[in-house]
């Protein structure tokens, strides 16, 4: 059935949205992270704020300004300056900032920002996903780029999570996480006052740990087989979802030890170049976190090589990720094999601390090389979206839970 909606006349805004990225090499570490569980970056409409920090390397501290830019479901930005209002979306004054510790060499200033509740962010207008950009003092050099999200906690989402068999599929990729998400408006949410309409209740995208680009989407209108929407138009709907791998545990990289990992050198992995693990479940993860170390000599980038263990080059473009680069497959973290070793290799420089990791293969395979496994214990996320009609139509979070999955050796549903 179409709809016909009131279109209002804006100022069209354009802004890149791809994954979190520094185009200077002045700035390092930047990192996101919010107040929910594994400092998932959600932040609320006046609260629950996000911290956005980063390095630089400069002789003198430098003005940056920061822009916020909501955008629909899918990270295009929402084309309505009422929504996306420049005044009202920006810093103001000065990002916060400290000296970098003494006997730190590669970088001499730590910023740090928490929003909303700054000036100029005192609170967000609207929830939704959100893009944001650090621009020069004078606006006129893009500096870096990144994503959170910002909920509103309007309608209860539960979360129930079981371990499946797909039979279709081989040993170890049959072992699935079904997800079903339960979505009940309250009466009191359909009156014109504070209306929540059933029908525009349409899509849930739900997150496996901060893998913050590879969303796993339930929508009305999509054509997945291995998903489902039951109870559309009413105000208890059931999102489902059957066929999510847990895949491996991360691996896992601690830098804080100086011996083994000294300043000023290249490093490689003290316990050897890693391997191919489909059939060897990893111990325990910190679910995709980084716990980066700070205030003393020793809180500076260590030169790190990652190194993959390969018989030949079968899994190319194969990609290093972690939130060191925010769970991405960008072109920084694209390994080489050198056919001499036999290795996969990759040069990095990484802010000393604790790190969980993994290997993608051939792009997009995440699987491949790590295994798949029950045992895998994931932080999942889920996030409700709202089409709200107003200003043309654009797009809300109206619900926000969070839930791990099972663990075990069996399914414990079909």
């Amino acid at each position: 059935m179409k709809r016909s909606l009131v279109i209002v006349a804006t100022a069209l805004i354009f802004v890149s949205v791809n994954a979190q990225e520094v185009s200077t090499n002045r700035i390092k570490g930047l990192r996101v992270n919010g107040e929910a569980r594994d400092h998932f970056p959600v932040a609320g409409l006046s609260s629950d704020a996000v911290t956005i920090e980063f390095d630089l390397d400069s002789s003198q501290p430098e003005d940056f300004r920061i822009k916020f830019y909501h955008c629909e479901k899918d990270w295009t930005v929402t084309q309505n300056q009422f929504i996306n209002d420049e005044m009202r979306n920006s810093t103001k004054f000065p990002i916060p900032f400290e000296h970098a510790p003494a006997g730190v060499e590669h970088y001499t200033y730590h910023y740090s920002l928490r929003v909303p509740g700054f000036p100029g962010v005192e609170k967000f207008p609207y929830s939704g996903n959100y893009v944001f950009e650090i621009w020069d003092k004078e606006q006129t050099e893009l500096l870096a780029k990144g994503r959170f999200f910002v909920a509103e906690q309007r309608i209860p989402l539960s979360i129930a999570i079981a371990n499946r068999y797909l039979p279709s599929v081989g040993i170890p990729f049959n072992q699935v996480n079904k997800i079903e998400l339960g979505v009940a408006i309250p009466d009191d949410m359909t009156s014109d006052v504070d209306r929540i309409i059933a029908s525009f209740v349409r899509t849930v995208d739900v997150y496996r740990n901060r893998e913050l680009h590879t969303p796993h989407r339930v929508d009305v209108d999509d054509d997945n087989p291995n998903t489902f929407v039951d109870g559309l138009g009413t105000g208890n709907l059931k999102f489902i979802i059957d066929n999510i791998q847990p895949g491996n545990e991360y691996r896992h990289l601690d830098l804080n030890n100086i011996d083994y990992y000294p300043p000023n050198q290249l490093s490689r992995n003290r316990d050897g170049a890693d391997v191919g693990r489909i059939f060897h479940q990893g111990p325990p993860d910190n679910d995709g976190e980084s716990i980066v170390t700070t205030d003393s000599r020793y809180s500076d980038y260590v030169k790190f090589q990652f190194e993959l263990d390969r018989e030949s080059d079968d899994c190319s473009p194969l990609y290093v990720v972690g939130d060191f680069n925010d769970w991405t497959t960008g072109d920084a973290w694209k390994m080489e094999y050198d056919k001499t070793s036999q290795r996969y290799v990759l040069r990095s420089e990484l802010r000393r601390g604790i790190y969980d990791y993994q290997y993608v293969c051939n792009g997009n395979d995440w699987s491949g090389i790590e295994g798949n496994d029950w045992r895998t214990v994931n932080q999942f996320t889920a996030l409700l979206y709202y089409h709200d009609v107003s200003f043309g139509g654009f797009d809300r979070i109206i619900g926000f839970a969070q839930r791990s999955s099972p663990g075990g050796t069996q399914a414990t549903t079909k």
